[in-house]
């Protein structure tokens, strides 16, 4: 899932006055019914919608306008508390509405140069954060600094292990200290603002720049191992999702089930229907090169591709150990699993396990060369 996706809602965000805080904790239910926030504690809980995993989220106040920051999307963005606590509005475009009410946990506790601590400053400075920063981050439980980590490592500004001489502290502007001398909260606002926009739009080019390049790449096993790591530790769904597709990548699938699993237990419907084919298939959950071409029909348990036909007409092929062919215009690429079934391993076909259909492998078997386009 890509951050990008939800940078066009921040443009929906006009200026919001500040309001009169009188959150409650408990469940608010937007007008549709559709979407929910949940407040654990006055400035923590998340954002559901009954379909995917919960969203954790803090609420940040230090500058004029209050801010709801998505800790996996790595979004911070205006929101208006009404004075009596009964309604949230979003920026303007969503209206959540209290609809039950509960006893507050105890907040937890920011501790000084955490993430937490500089609120959507730290979500500012995350695109171009050290390594020391991404990591703890992302040991702090922020989704976005793990992803964060992870680009780095992809990119090849840091190696696991390695020691990081860049700054591991978060710090918000001098303004947006509370109970400090220099607090301004307009200036405050004035700052957020411009590193936010900064930060979106770093994010924006690179996400541009990656869909434009082929990131097929496998990362190191040491880069692998600490992402899986964190992945298990911090249990953030988004986050492991990313993971599992840089363990896809590496031709390791019972890593990649391994981490979708996680995401499958924070909530994700899909993730779990994914890996439910993959599970039973045991020791047979590994890849091997093929030989050949298939012949005949294969048939997945769902998904956007469910089915595969292979014949004297398909355009299939035969690199590096991997099936390539096209199916409806759309090029797919599959390996072999140890049991001979087909394991989808493009943005289609990913995860997807193919099972050969009996009576149906009447093509003439493919000969060394054939198919090739």
């Amino acid at each position: 899932m890509r951050l990008l996706a939800v940078l066009p809602a921040l443009l929906l965000f006009a200026a919001l006055p500040a309001a009169a805080d009188a959150l409650r904790c408990g469940e608010y239910r937007s007008t549709d019914g559709g979407m929910a926030l949940v407040f654990t504690t006055p400035n923590t809980g998340y954002r559901h919608n009954d379909i995917s995993e919960p969203e954790p989220l803090w609420v940040d106040r230090s500058a004029a306008q209050t801010r709801l920051v998505m800790l996996d999307d790595g979004v911070a963005a205006p929101i208006r508390i009404s004075a009596d606590g009964q309604r949230i509005e979003d920026g303007g475009v969503v209206v959540y509405t209290l609809r039950q009410s509960r006893t507050c946990a105890t907040e937890p506790s920011a501790t000084d140069g955490s993430c937490r601590a500089a609120g959507s400053h730290c979500i500012a400075q995350l695109p171009a954060a050290s390594p020391g920063q991404a990591q703890r981050a992302c040991r702090e439980g922020v989704g976005a600094g793990c992803s964060a980590l992870l680009r780095q490592l992809r990119d090849g500004v840091t190696a696991a292990g390695s020691g990081d001489t860049g700054p591991v502290r978060f710090e918000r502007p001098r303004a947006c200290r509370e109970h400090t001398p220099g607090h301004d909260p307009q200036a405050c606002e004035a700052l957020t603002d411009d590193a936010l926009a900064a930060a979106m739009q770093s994010v924006g080019e690179r996400l541009q720049q990656e869909d434009e390049d082929t990131l097929d790449s496998p990362l190191p096993a040491a880069a692998r191992d600490l992402l899986q790591q964190l992945c298990l530790q911090h249990r953030s769904g988004r986050f492991c999702a990313e993971v599992a597709e840089q363990q896809l990548i590496a031709l390791k699938p019972t890593l990649a089930v391994q981490a979708l699993q996680v995401v499958c237990d924070a909530g994700r419907i899909s993730a779990c229907e994914r890996i439910a084919p993959l599970r039973d298939l045991g020791a047979d959950l590994r890849l091997v090169p093929a030989h050949r071409v298939p012949c005949g029909r294969y048939q997945a348990d769902g998904g956007v591709i469910d089915r595969l036909v292979f014949g004297d007409g398909t355009r299939g092929r035969l690199h590096d150990g991997a099936i390539h062919l096209q199916q409806n215009g759309e090029p797919l690429v599959l390996r072999q699993l140890g049991n001979g079934d087909l394991l989808g391993m493009d943005a289609q076909t990913g995860y997807q396990r193919y099972q050969p259909v009996p009576g149906t492998a009447q093509c003439t078997p493919p000969r060394e060369g054939r198919g090739s386009p």
